[in-house]
């Protein structure tokens, strides 16, 4: 509560500041120009970073929606967002490892390292060897997290919307309504176990792709025990001078996996943030981590996709119009240059799909450009509508693909590889 009524006023001087600058200097702007400013994009961004829990993916996610809810400044400030804020003290990690193993639970281990390596938004991560060997890292749960998801994100959007950030029409209730339903399943580490198994079985056929084992025997509610797996992180192979031969074929694994997803496995790694993915050998092998943000795919959902990624490769406008309608994004009364809009919206995103031969995702400024069309349909047009909930999680995962891709600075051929699932 604090650090939201800390983040409102800041928000607030921050604004009245850019204001007076605007006014001093002679240059002409509205109330959005004033609040939706990059020093408060930061601001707010470093707030979410501080914060445990539903409020700093919520944050994450809107970065990821499509640019449909938030301007430039505030997606690529929010889209920074890593799991850097607090961590437990020593005491609250012992009362957790007591709570769920008992008051001997260091007898289960050989070793327990009680300084995390990694942080996320509901946990943090440490490095552990079970008394048989076993090299384990063991992800344990923020206290409180659970409790706390629905005030959470109910308080984070009433204050986008109180500031301006988030136009007050705009009909955020079902995101709020996904957004608690998906939290609350991530918050449950032992369905996280179960995920992390089925996931490893469903690219076991994948030579470049190593998934960690979970181990059933010492993961509770609140903490999840996996095999412990090296790697660096993916943003080595844009940090340092990976060939342009090694970042394309991570590019098309990458690619090649959510369209498995999306129309094979129909089950889908929702959270596509780049600290849950490593590499090793340049690239050639790539491990896979954190599997609590997992969505099932309904046939019917995938066929749905199927024929409006179908639609988009063949330059269909009219059938993408129908489809938008069909799948309730729209309804049947609603306006025909609301449906035209959301037609070039979809044929703009699905532009590396209908790029034949390799697409240039480095010098790609597509995101910009459907961001821009976004906001041009929600605040000229007024279409202030989100995809349906169903959709949302999706589209974060392709958001997050394509970003990976532009990272990478890849040649890929998206058209290719999604060929074999469109036919």
């Amino acid at each position: 509560m604090v650090r939201m009524g800390t983040m409102a006023s800041t928000v607030a001087a921050g604004a009245l500041g850019e204001a007076a600058r605007r006014w001093w200097s002679g240059e002409k702007s509205s109330y959005t120009d004033v609040v939706l400013n990059v020093a408060n994009a930061e601001r707010i961004a470093d707030t979410l970073s501080r914060m445990r829990g539903a409020a700093m993916k919520l944050g994450q996610l809107l970065s990821l929606e499509g640019g449909t809810v938030l301007p430039d400044a505030f997606t690529s400030a929010l889209v920074q967002l890593q799991a850097s804020g607090d961590r437990m003290s020593p005491a609250q990690l012992h009362r957790m490892l007591g709570r769920e193993y008992g008051h001997g639970w260091r007898d289960k281990f050989a070793a327990f390292d009680e300084e995390p390596f990694a942080t996320a938004s509901i946990g943090q991560v440490h490095r552990a060897k079970a008394r048989d060997g076993r090299d384990l890292a063991l992800k344990i749960q923020f206290p409180g997290v659970a409790k706390s998801i629905a005030s959470d994100v109910d308080n984070l959007a009433v204050l986008l919307r109180t500031t301006g950030i988030i136009p007050r029409d705009y009909d955020l209730g079902p995101l709020l309504d996904t957004v608690k339903h998906q939290l609350r399943h991530e918050t449950n580490y032992e369905t996280e176990a179960a995920s992390l198994t089925r996931y490893r079985k469903l690219v076991s056929d994948e030579p470049s792709f190593e998934v960690p084992l979970a181990y059933k025997d010492l993961t509770t509610h609140r903490i999840l025990a996996m095999q412990y797996l090296e790697g660096e992180p993916i943003r080595a192979l844009w940090q340092t001078e990976s060939s342009r031969r090694a970042r394309d074929r991570v590019a098309r694994e990458f690619q090649s996996l959510v369209f498995r997803e999306l129309f094979e496995f129909r089950f889908m790694q929702s959270d596509p943030n780049f600290a849950n993915y490593l590499q090793r050998d340049d690239g050639k092998i790539l491990v896979l981590l954190d599997f609590g943000s997992m969505i099932e795919i309904s046939k019917d959902l995938a066929g749905r996709y199927r024929r409006l990624l179908r639609a988009a490769v063949n330059d269909d406008r009219a059938t993408i119009g129908e489809l938008v309608v069909e799948y309730g994004w729209l309804s049947p009364n609603d306006r025909q240059d609301w449906v035209e809009g959301l037609a070039d919206l979809v044929l703009l995103g699905c532009e590396p799909l209908r790029t034949r031969g390799s697409y240039d995702f480095g010098a790609s400024d597509l995101a910009e450009r459907v961001q821009a069309a976004s906001m041009r349909l929600a605040f000229e047009r007024g279409l202030k509508r989100p995809p349906p909930p169903e959709l949302v999680f999706i589209q974060r995962k392709l958001a997050g693909t394509y970003h990976l891709c532009t990272k990478l600075r890849a040649h890929v051929s998206a058209r290719d590889l999604a060929r074999p699932y469109l036919e």
